[in-house]
């Protein structure tokens, strides 16, 4: 999700030249963030059958008042941001270059008495973020910009190089919170049962405009099968994904699980090996994959374009509202559109039933329109489902060329006895569940998640110690757990033959194992996923329908 930053820092630029009325707090839709902005983007979509009584507004949904804004992404702080530019952008290149200036932005230095409290990132978290203190992330956010592409933009990369520069132990800062990766705590984590808020990437998250609220990765389990998460996510596999023949679509989804092949066939009749470089070609037929699975029908080129944007927006999801403010909420109203868009095709094909009665069978978590759950559950089918599933296609069609997916970490990839194509082709057909599970493992779809501190934690940043309240996000790096040297051998070596691949996070969890049923988390739409980049990669090796 921290990729291609580069044209969204340009862009900020770039905007600038529009010379937009700022105002000091906007409104819950931002600038350019109108309806009718929004409406434009989806213009050209089928008109929506008559919606069900009580089914609501997807626009009113994402022009919702906006919620939880800290004082220091106030359009006044973004205006301070731009006028201080050049002092920031100085200090930031230092920072994000060098590691010990980097930790004193971060979290403060014990050669300046107070620094933790008052100079640092961190120091503003602890504060509430208020508006006094914003100047300390006007630098830190472009810092981390630049440290991302020092590192070659990608993000294990710089997770590795902020673990280096905080004293390679078992913490670091970054963002708002605490990170850490070690396979130990990654599984104490995955394995038990999870505090959430509404956050991604470690930043607390922008809704109800560019996250929807309520979403299942936002939601606390704690165990109870009547909390708010036991009910969408029973409801999400009774609807969407069965796990058992006692789920009234259990025979659907099996019916087009087997006819995937064929509908992947008649949509690209003619299939060449090549045509795994088509990444725009590997995104429809995902989308079209995951969306038919789901819902029964195979999407035309134009509705899968659309829900493209789930992978192809993937840079907006990771950045704070007080950088999307700072480039004119340009990012945020691409996601808005995806999102009008993305409901607007369940819309223009009279599929709402689905939802009113998976909102019906919510009890007391039942929301107040059925659009709303519409648009958060296609948020999650979108966002993990498209967005997940394209990213392992295309990482498994870089390593059957053997080349390095674009923004990966290529010091942590070695290929390994597989140094061809044709080798990597016969360990594919060899055994293609481990062949993409351990692709996976060196270039995960998803790099980390974000839960909090259910209790006051001694951590030690820097080589000191730190006492963080009950409450402060934590970040677990399951793409560092997957190359724990304790755990796996030649940790960055591709062996889909290694006898514990099993045991790696990719799905958040120990997926395909004897242990899933201890991650209580783990991705509900994994065999989906393995599915589906199957029958695709499948497809264009001529191992696909004949």
């Amino acid at each position: 999700a921290i990729s291609a930053q580069t044209r969204i820092f340009a862009a900020g630029f770039v905007a600038l030249s529009l010379a937009p009325q700022i105002a000091a707090q906007g409104s819950s839709r931002g600038l350019l963030g109108s309806k009718a902005a929004i409406m434009t983007s989806t213009e050209s979509a089928s008109q929506p059958l008559k919606n069900p009584e009580g089914w609501g507004s997807i626009e009113e949904v994402v022009n919702a008042p906006l919620i939880d804004v800290s004082q220091d992404a106030w359009w006044i702080s973004v205006i301070g941001m731009w006028f201080f530019i050049v002092i920031n952008l100085i200090q930031a290149v230092f920072a994000g270059l060098c590691g010990c200036i980097f930790v004193t932005i971060s979290i403060g230095t014990c050669c300046i008495p107070c620094s933790d409290r008052c100079c640092s990132a961190m120091g503003s978290v602890l504060a509430g973020r208020p508006l006094y203190m914003a100047w300390t992330w006007w630098r830190y956010v472009l810092a981390g910009l630049i440290a991302l592409l020092r590192n070659g933009a990608s993000r294990l990369a710089l997770f590795e190089w902020e673990w280096r520069a905080f004293g390679s132990g078992d913490w670091w800062w970054h963002g708002e919170g605490v990170w850490c990766w070690s396979y130990k705590d990654c599984k104490r984590i995955l394995q038990s049962q999870q505090v959430r808020k509404s956050a991604f990437g470690c930043i607390n998250a922008c809704i109800p405009d560019l996250f929807a609220t309520n979403l299942l990765i936002f939601l606390s389990n704690d165990g109870s099968s009547d909390s708010e998460w036991a009910a969408i996510r029973r409801a999400l596999h009774e609807f969407f994904i069965p796990i058992s023949g006692d789920d009234p679509s259990k025979g659907d989804y099996d019916s087009r699980v087997a006819e995937l092949p064929n509908k992947i066939k008649a949509d690209v009749p003619s299939p060449k090996f090549e045509d795994l470089n088509d990444t725009t070609l590997m995104q429809k037929l995902v989308a079209k994959s995951v969306f038919y699975i789901m819902f029964g029908e195979w999407l035309d080129d134009t509705d899968a374009l659309t829900l493209t944007g789930w992978r192809t927006n993937a840079t907006a999801f990771i950045l704070p509202r007080l950088v999307q403010r700072f480039l004119f909420n340009l990012r945020i109203n691409k996601v808005k559109a995806l999102r009008v868009g993305t409901v607007g095709i369940v819309e223009s094909k009279g599929m709402q039933d689905v939802f009113v009665r998976m909102n019906n069978s919510l009890g007391r978590w039942k929301r107040t329109q059925d659009v709303k759950l519409c648009d958060e559950i296609m948020y999650i089918i979108g966002f993990a489902g498209i967005g997940g599933t394209s990213a392992c296609v295309e990482s498994c069609a870089c390593f059957l060329q053997n080349k390095i997916p674009a923004e990966s970490y290529a010091a942590a990839i070695d290929f390994g006895e597989y140094k061809t194509q044709d080798a990597m082709i016969a360990a594919y057909k060899n055994n293609k569940d481990a062949y993409i599970q351990e692709t996976c493992r060196l270039d995960p779809p998803v790099t980390s998640a974000t839960g909090v501190l259910k209790a006051m934690t001694t951590v030690k940043l820097a080589g000191r110690d730190y006492e963080m309240p009950a409450g402060i996000l934590n970040q677990y790096v399951v793409s560092m757990a997957n190359r724990d040297s304790t755990v796996f051998k030649e940790p960055t070596v591709f062996k889909p033959d290694r006898s514990n691949l099993t045991q790696a996070f990719t799905w958040n969890g120990a997926a395909f194992s004897s242990e899933e049923g201890e991650y209580p988390r783990i991705c509900p739409g994994r065999y989906l996923s393995l599915t589906i980049a199957k029958a695709i990669i499948d497809h264009f090796l001529g191992l696909g329908a004949k």
